[in-house]
């Protein structure tokens, strides 16, 4: 019923341009024959009209529907295969040839040869509508990785071919990129799936290129790029794991310049009642008002995985030393974490002490003397299973106390 529809209002429209084509060419429709002959002309042309609408859309239906399945998401004809393309010119071809000769009495014969050969082509063809494989070669199509790749190549067996989806292998869910759009890739260019682990590109030489981070994940990843040309759909499968074990093989540490900021404080300290009521002079333990003092340590990056490949059991690195006025002020290892992390001042077996003087009471304050500063810096990380190296960009932020110093009241 529905494609009924259609039709007629296809054929609506021929009408509607056959007396349009007759107030232009009255003289061809009238002509010099009276009115009666002229209006038995234009019914018998529209009744023909409709009658040919009616061949054309039902001889070619079918073709008609694989014509506007494949036209749907796609921007080119290209994708068409060699059935598809014959029956659009077809059609184009018929309609135009009825346009130019409206009154024609007889069928042309081509809407006979061209049905009969469309049909012909159909039972002939060895491809189906939904065949599956033949674009990927197998050595290709399943894919076990413990590592990331950059630009990798996927040989594809086609000159015509796009990116028709990239789907969660487990799930079947379509993933798509940033802004929420199903990732799929027809023209030269490239998409990435939200997040930014995975990115394809289609280049100006047809090639696809794949460029995948590292998985930081225990849990494997798994996915599928689903490749179309033509009747021809066939599949790339993914699954990729955490590799062995990563190295920091290189770090690119800069100190921004001006960035230095040296300042007293009271952060951290307190203050003490200190009394001694005897008649000699003693040591009183004033280690105390420093024992909240820290040190301070904050990274900050916006590289995927910044913080997931290193070693969960040893999160520390060496980061380069403090030097003020040509002296060391601070070596060591810090925890490479997200966000800030402290260290205190006082270590365990540490002790400072005041020689209280006889019959002595005072109160013992604290203040010290801190050097803030920022470096840019860069590690570049090796994947131990593969050898395969990415980089990591950040900021890190170093807070250190340099001098204490007691004041007494």
């Amino acid at each position: 019923m529905a494609n009924n529809t259609m039709h007629d209002k296809i054929a609506f429209l021929f009408i509607l341009y056959c007396f349009n084509l007759s107030k232009r060419t009255k003289d061809q429709f009238l002509g010099k024959k009276s009115l009666t002959n002229g209006i038995f002309v234009v019914t018998k042309v529209n009744i023909g009209m409709i009658s040919l609408s009616r061949f054309l859309f039902v001889c070619q239906d079918f073709w008609i529907k694989r014509i506007f399945s494949r036209i749907d998401g796609k921007r080119s004809i290209i994708f068409f295969n060699l059935q598809d393309r014959f029956c659009l010119v077809n059609c184009v071809v018929q309609i135009i040839d009825f346009m130019k000769n409206p009154l024609k009495r007889t069928f042309s014969f081509s809407y006979l040869v061209w049905p009969f050969f469309l049909l012909i082509l159909t039972s002939c063809s060895k491809e189906g509508l939904n065949s599956q494989g033949g674009l990927i070669d197998p050595g290709f199509k399943a894919v076990n990785l413990q590592t990331g790749i950059k630009e990798n190549v996927i040989p594809i067996k086609a000159d015509l071919w796009y990116v028709s989806y990239v789907k969660d292998a487990l799930t079947g869910e379509i993933l798509k990129d940033s802004t929420g759009k199903k990732l799929k890739l027809e023209l030269t260019g490239s998409i990435g799936v939200d997040g930014g682990w995975l990115q394809l590109e289609k280049t100006i030489n047809n090639e696809l290129k794949l460029t995948l981070l590292e998985n930081f994940s225990d849990q494997p990843r798994s996915f599928a790029i689903g490749i179309l040309s033509a009747d021809k759909m066939d599949e790339v499968n993914f699954i990729q794991t955490r590799a062995d074990g990563y190295d920091l093989v290189k770090k690119e540490i800069k100190e921004v310049k001006e960035s230095r900021k040296i300042y007293v404080s009271t952060e951290g300290c307190t203050a003490m009642n200190l009394v001694n009521s005897s008649n000699r002079e003693r040591k009183v333990d004033i280690t105390a008002i420093f024992k909240d003092v820290k040190y301070s340590s904050e990274f900050i990056s916006d590289s995927y995985g910044a913080f997931d490949w290193l070693n969960k059991t040893d999160s520390t690195i060496f980061m380069d030393e403090l030097m003020v006025n040509g002296g060391v002020r601070w070596q060591g290892k810090v925890p490479y974490s997200k966000g800030k992390t402290f260290e205190n001042y006082i270590k365990s077996g540490d002790k400072q002490e005041l020689l209280l003087k006889p019959n002595a009471q005072i109160t013992a304050r604290g203040e010290f003397k801190y050097l803030e500063r920022t470096c840019n810096y860069i590690f570049t990380i090796k994947n131990k299973t593969s050898g395969h190296e990415f980089q990591v960009k950040g900021t890190w932020k170093q807070k250190v106390p340099l001098t204490p110093r007691t004041i007494l009241e």
